[in-house]
């Protein structure tokens, strides 16, 4: 166990990731969970009202009498609505995309609108949907989408995005399957397999009548509590967030001041940061919660969604392999995650309106040349093509299965738990001395991003709350992991102080304007015994521009008859106080004495 602790020492980045997940997931068991369960509101008894949307495949597959006994089937399901209490809409897709008949409760214009449709044309089903989506803004109703179909689509992909961003609406989406109809395919549109119904001819209005009650099983169970305000959810996940924070915040003070040898926690960091995380952790996670509002309400978002999820899994997948091709490594991780998340949002722009006109196979093919191109200005021509061609063969892979997760929570969670990660790391500068603003704020950022990320993805596998206490301790580990990187990237780049504790113990310290104590003093950042003579403040060490300087207390000089007090440090230079040994080290120098 002592050796593991020893080289969990050696690695920084790792030690303050599990110090982080830690503090993170023992606030959320300890008060993060108990704060959602005294919040939680109860079900109403009352079955809500409902907005449907009945979305019929108009194309001219449909011709042999399919569409004729759809039109009876979705007829008698105008008759057993309540429409006192419930508002429906028809809508068709084939030749062209059209409104039957808007969101109305008058059951005569309903069937009159369904016995007007005929079949012509293709298949285009993600228009249908968004217009669909377009019928039902209109309304403060429970919403949902009845898809009839007896077909592929002519975009498979725009589809998929379709059929996402309405479940991201928080529009639930049911299917009836006939003929060539892929229900492997149409419970990717739904998100749920038991939403798909499969009709042969003759059992059309028992398939009507099969998602009539999905429908209202959806309902209910897609609301296992009450309804609650913007503001009520934005306080609720606000202090949610805010105990992580504070769980995240104290955990690495805490690790902090052990690996430089001083007290777990003093009555002020304790005080400080309580009151700072807090209130961040309210501000971040009450941000990301309201930015899901007007997010909802852009129009259209199809392309949009895609773009982002093309930007993400390519960020993800360069910054990968930029830990292991050579021509890749040349990218630091900030700029590898920039670059892939450009250079996926391109080619997923390029591939989804290229296949909006001209289909699927032109549209994976405009979006490998163009991820091709972007990846020949970094790694060269045999990679930009390997790139290419897996887009072509794979590029579905990259972007559409994270359609499983709703890109409206995940853009909100990012821009929470950024803020949170921005927090975190400009907070860090109190107990990191001299650790640089624009260092603590990348790496709190882009750990608080990969967190959310790696939070939905555990929530989504495990559930309610396993998910989210795994979730917890993810974003946890991402901040404290990313937030001691940048300061080991800072090591990486200037000179630094390192103490020796033992022959086998050492800490590195950023130098800077901010001066190291050196004392027996408990505001010391070294600490020393007063049993051998050293007073409470006896040196300090800082820079004075590019020179380092190392100055002795007035008292402790006269005591050691010391008759100059202040001198300038070299790197390789070392001074010996008590059982410890102060070096000043550079990394880049090193690295110069080792080239030939």
């Amino acid at each position: 166990m002592q050796n593991i602790w020893i080289k969990l020492r050696k690695n920084k980045p790792l030690l303050f990731g599990l110090y982080g997940a830690i503090g993170c997931l023992i606030s959320a068991i300890v008060l993060g969970e108990p704060l959602l369960a005294f919040t939680k509101l109860a079900l109403s008894a009352q079955q809500p009202s409902q907005a449907i949307v009945l979305l019929i495949d108009a194309s001219g597959s449909m011709a042999g009498g399919k569409l004729a006994e759809v039109k009876s089937a979705a007829s008698n399901f105008v008759q057993r609505r309540n429409l006192d209490q419930d508002q429906l809409a028809v809508v068709s897709f084939g030749l062209e995309v059209k409104t039957a008949s808007p969101l109305t409760t008058d059951a005569n214009t309903l069937k009159n609108a369904i016995a007007t449709l005929s079949e012509d044309g293709g298949t285009p089903m993600a228009e249908g949907i968004d217009k669909a989506v377009g019928e039902l803004k209109s309304t403060n109703l429970r919403r949902n989408i009845l898809l009839f179909t007896d077909g592929v689509p002519n975009s498979p992909s725009l589809t998929n995005l379709s059929a996402q961003s309405a479940r991201n609406q928080r529009i639930n989406l049911i299917a009836v399957a006939t003929g060539d109809a892929d229900t492997n395919y149409l419970a990717q549109l739904t998100g749920d397999r038991s939403l798909v119904f499969y009709a042969s001819s003759g059992q059309f209005d028992q398939a009507f009548r099969n998602a009539e009650a999905a429908i209202y099983k959806q309902l209910v169970e897609s609301s296992p509590t009450g309804d609650y305000g913007v503001l009520y959810s934005a306080l609720r996940i606000g202090g949610w967030t805010a105990f992580l924070a504070m769980g995240i915040s104290l955990a690495l003070i805490m690790g902090q001041n052990s690996y430089m040898h001083l007290p777990l926690l003093t009555l002020r960091e304790g005080s400080v940061s309580t009151v700072g995380s807090l209130t961040a952790g309210m501000v971040a996670g009450a941000s990301g919660q309201l930015l899901f509002v007007p997010l909802t309400s852009i129009p259209n978002p199809t392309i949009l969604e895609g773009v982002m999820h093309g930007s993400i899994a390519s960020a993800l997948v360069i910054s990968i392999m930029s830990l292991f091709i050579p021509k890749l490594k040349k990218l630091t991780l900030s700029k590898a995650i920039v670059f892939g998340g450009i250079s996926g949002g391109l080619s997923a722009g390029a591939w989804l309106m290229t296949a909006s006109v001209l289909g699927d196979f032109f549209g994976r093919l405009a979006g490998a040349i163009v991820f091709g191109i972007c990846i020949r200005q970094i790694a060269g021509s045999v990679l930009s093509l390997i790139a290419g061609i897996g887009v072509i063969a794979f590029g579905q892979l990259l972007f559409l299965p994270i359609s499983g997760i709703s890109i409206l929570d995940l853009i909100g969670r990012i821009f929470g738990w950024a803020i949170l990660g921005i927090l975190v790391g400009g907070g860090t500068r109190f107990f990191v001395p001299n650790l640089q603003l624009t260092k603590a704020l990348f790496g709190g950022t882009i750990g608080g991003a990969i967190g959310s990320i790696g939070f939905l993805l555990t929530a989504g596998v495990f559930g309610d709350i396993p998910g989210r206490l795994s979730g917890a301790a993810i974003l946890g580990f991402c901040i404290g992991w990313m937030i001691a990187l940048a300061e080991q990237e800072q090591l990486n780049q200037e000179p630094y102080l390192v103490v020796h504790w033992t022959q086998t113990e050492q800490t590195p310290y950023l130098l800077g304007i901010k001066p190291f104590l050196i004392g027996t003093s408990h505001e010391a950042n070294i600490p020393l015994n007063a049993s051998e003579g050293f007073t409470p403040i006896t040196a300090k060490v800082y820079k004075e521009g590019e020179k380092i300087m190392m100055q002795f207390d007035q008292e402790y000089a006269s005591i050691k008859k010391m008759t100059k007090t202040i001198h300038e440090l070299k790197v390789g230079d070392k001074r010996h106080l008590g059982k410890i040994l102060l070096e000043v080290k550079s990394k880049s120098n090193h690295q110069a004495i080792q080239k030939p």
